[in-house]
């Protein structure tokens, strides 16, 4: 709950977008929509986000919404994946029908440009046909007979393979906007029209002399261009769709890691059961060669695991009773018993599937400009058609001709540019512009064991300036050693039995550390009690006993330890690439005394200005209020890399939150970003990706919008003609969704 609201998310899965101005369509009635807070509909993927306060509104009204407008939407349940078994039926059954439809297409516009574009098939054709009816037919019989043909052969072009774009447009006009779909029907309702004015000019005017169609393009109609106009879009949709079903290659590849069946161990037998059938506490036998089916802990036999799904790390980690494993992971050697903890949707491989599905269906906040053009982009098209015929009609002809021409002839030079106008712009390549970069940069990161949640976090980190890091368990291994030590050897057994009884890293080295002093056995301990950010005390064979930054017997201080936690071996490597290759200013955080942390700092190359010791794990969030103020305040962005865990007011406070995952234990709520194979390089990587889709985003918007601003200036003075111009319409967007393909070679 935030700013005293409810709130819910709930993901759709949508049918019937079809450019950025139906994305814009849905979010403006959402918008309108009370008891909404946010709306996100993502083009590239088909889905939309919907968060909503449940006092106000219901499931129901947020699906009422679709009621008034041309698309449909179901709702996609909170632990399934964005594309089920069922859509993925519907859209392979759809991508048939549409390349069906464009193969008819495909032939009869073959047809139509020979009859009509090579020299005598028209007169012969028609001179044949007419030749049925009247002896010895003249030329404007022949002429008509002709285009009798054409206009046979182009209604099911027209009115049958175009039928989804006058659908498209009656819908979008009747929910009071404008897309796509508006411009392709009308661009070749125009031309069809005119065309079957031509052809039917003679029965108009009863002029068999051909007089009067002689005088609009020699009686010939341009069935042809609206054939042409269709055929070439509808490619272009087929190529679009393809083209952005790779975008999603790299979710496609985590869901399919998990396999269909598992080998479960039920009263002695091994029992082959599909996935969804076990249950938590099932004992699964994976054998050699094997991916593991489910998180679990290993009971039985020891094996190395393949991890590279979850880190990135291509080294296999060795795995023995008591060590944990994760679902979609590969058995390379040994076999392995494993019981199941988390399955399902609660499995580490669901849970980053479905962060990476949700953002990618998030918005990076640079496609407020795409949308803010794609809102007005229809009108404008059809302004500037109208304003290129009224030039032609009215001011080229003078230009053109000292001699005043003929109206229909002027008719024609003026509808051609109009139409090639209206046809040739595109706002599919704005609204594809910055989802598919994101979905490609993210699922490649996420690939990588890199998670970023959303496309905001993207943004924010690629103009990263300053990154604070956690000490123990970020820049170090986490598995801190006692180096020395002056508690009194007849106290240091109380001090270990407190310690035993902690989680916390600094107590296991004190327990590590008795033991190697032999001392096997610990007294028990009375009334223990963890002090966050202080310590641990408990009472411990009468004596009260404190146990910090340093040891306490009934309130006396008897002495202390000192630890030393080892660097991790890439932490050198990737702060001096983010402080000399990118300008990031590095600091360290840390509960240690100044000696060591000054002493770690120096090791990993952070300045001493940079340092901050002895601070308490609740202050870490005022570390990055000071450092976000001295480096600049608003206009700066700040990261704090932790672990995601102690760390997490520190990861909220920060402009960027990073944190890093430990084993299993993802940290998936805990940060912005996640590193999943807690390596220190990783950071670099994701600033990295974050600069490279952000490169690829600015593209795209580049190549759409140049292209408007090169085409509608080519179409409006008549250099481009219609037909050339649908096929310049459905390759823009195609061009800019590979753009963003580019980025799998992301290395």
């Amino acid at each position: 709950m935030e700013d005293g609201r409810q709130r819910q998310t709930l993901r759709l899965a949508i049918d019937g977008m079809h450019c950025a101005n139906c994305a814009a369509n849905i979010e403006k009635h959402y918008k309108g929509t009370p008891g909404v807070l946010d709306v996100a509909v993502n083009l590239a993927n088909n889905t939309g986000q919907v968060t909503f306060d449940p006092s106000l509104a219901s499931v129901d009204d947020m699906l009422h919404v679709f009621d008034d407008l041309s698309f449909t939407a179901e709702v996609i349940p909170e632990d399934a994946p964005l594309v089920d078994e069922a859509r993925r039926a519907r859209e392979e059954a759809r991508a048939k029908h549409d390349v069906r439809v464009f193969a008819t297409a495909l032939v009869l516009t073959v047809l139509i440009v020979c009859l009509g574009m090579v020299p005598g098939w028209h007169m012969g054709v028609g001179s044949a046909l007419a030749g049925l009816f009247v002896p010895d037919p003249n030329h404007v019989q022949a002429m008509f007979a002709g285009s009798l043909v054409l206009l046979a052969l182009t209604i099911p072009v027209q009115f049958g393979c175009g039928a989804r774009f006058y659908k498209g447009a009656f819908a979008s006009l009747k929910s009071g906007s404008a897309n796509m779909d508006v411009l392709v029907a009308l661009g070749t309702s125009i031309a069809f029209l005119f065309s079957l004015y031509i052809t039917f000019l003679p029965v108009i005017t009863g002029d068999w002399t051909g007089q009067v169609a002689m005088e609009i393009n020699e009686g010939m109609p341009y069935y042809e261009t609206c054939a042409m106009l269709i055929t070439f879009v509808l490619l272009g949709k087929i190529l679009e769709a393809r083209a952005k079903g790779a975008t999603n290659q790299a979710i496609e590849g985590l869901m399919n890691l998990t396999p269909p069946v598992a080998t479960v161990l039920r009263g002695g037998h091994a029992e082959e059961v599909p996935l969804a059938h076990v249950m938590v506490g099932d004992e699964v036998l994976v054998r050699p060669g094997e991916k593991v089916p489910v998180d679990g802990l290993v009971m039985e036999g020891s094996s190395e695991v393949d991890e590279s799904m979850l880190t990135g790390e291509p080294l296999p980690t060795f795995k023995g009773p008591g060590d944990e494993v994760t679902g979609g992971t590969v058995n390379t050697t040994g076999s392995l018993t494993v019981r199941a903890q988390r399955v399902g949707a609660d499995s580490t491989l669901a849970r980053i599937v479905r962060a990476v599905e949700e953002a990618q269906g998030s918005k990076a906040p640079i496609q407020r400009l795409a949308d803010k053009i794609a809102s007005i982009f229809v009108p404008v098209i059809l302004g500037l058609a109208l304003l290129t015929f009224c030039l032609w009609v009215f001011v080229m002809p003078q230009l053109i001709s000292n001699v005043p021409l003929p109206f229909g002839e002027v008719l024609t030079q003026a509808l051609l540019p109009a139409i090639a106008v209206i046809v040739v712009a595109c706002p599919c390549a704005l609204g594809l512009a910055t989802p598919t970069a994101l979905m490609v940069g993210m699922g490649k990161g996420a690939q990588r064991g890199i998670l970023i949640k959303d496309g905001e976090v993207l943004e924010r980190l690629c103009h990263l300036s300053g990154a604070i890091f956690d000490k123990t368990g970020t820049i170090t291994q986490g598995a801190p050693q006692v180096t020395a030590c002056t508690v009194p050897e007849r106290y240091l057994p109380l001090a270990a039995a407190l310690e035993a009884k902690s989680e916390h890293p600094l107590a296991r080295a004190v327990v590590a550390y008795a033991e190697s002093q032999g001392i096997s056995k610990l007294p028990s301990v009375q009334g223990f009690e963890a002090v966050v950010g202080e310590g641990v005390r408990g009472v411990v064979e009468g004596y009260e006993v404190f146990v910090g930054s340093q040891v306490l017997i009934d309130g006396e201080a008897v002495g202390g330890f000192q630890f030393r936690d080892e660097p991790k071996p890439d932490a050198v490597q990737a702060i001096g690439q983010l402080t000399d290759a990118y300008g990031v200013g590095c600091y360290m955080v840390t509960g240690d005394a100044p000696a060591t942390a000054e002493a770690v700092a120096a090791e990993v190359g952070i300045p001493e200005g940079h340092i901050f010791a002895g601070v308490k794990p609740i202050q870490k969030a005022a570390i990055v209020d000071e450092v976000k103020a001295s480096a600049g305040g608003e206009a700066t962005v700040i990261a704090f890399v932790g672990d995601g865990i102690n760390d997490a007011p520190a990861l909220a406070a920060a402009d960027v939150g990073v944190a890093m995952a430990s084993g299993t234990d993802v940290a998936l709520e805990a940060g912005q970003v996640v590193l999943m194979g807690n390596h220190l390089t990783d950071m670099v990587t994701a600033l990295r990706l974050s600069k490279a889709t952000m490169r690829k985003i600015k593209q795209n918007l580049f190549w759409a919008l140049i292209y408007n601003c090169i085409m509608i200036p080519l179409a409006a003075v008549g250099i481009l003609a219609p037909a050339l111009a649908g096929a310049a319409m459905a390759l823009s967007s195609v061009t800019v969704v590979c753009n963003s393909l580019l980025l799998k070679r992301f290395s």
